[in-house]
């Protein structure tokens, strides 16, 4: 997680540690939906297989 918002220290990571379940299951609904989408337009040769979009 800390690589990926770019935090360099766990203190960061420590202020958000509050996040409650539901949140957390919001955000992995979100996310997931996401990489689906981008998995879908891939598998279709969309953008986000093109090489435009690389």
């Amino acid at each position: 997680m800390m690589q990926i918002t770019g935090w360099s220290s766990t203190a960061m990571a420590a202020r958000y540690e509050h996040v409650t379940g539901g949140i957390l299951a919001d955000v992995a609904q979100r996310v997931g939906g996401l990489i689906r989408e981008v998995a879908k337009a891939t598998d279709e040769g969309g953008p986000a297989g093109s090489e435009e979009a690389r």
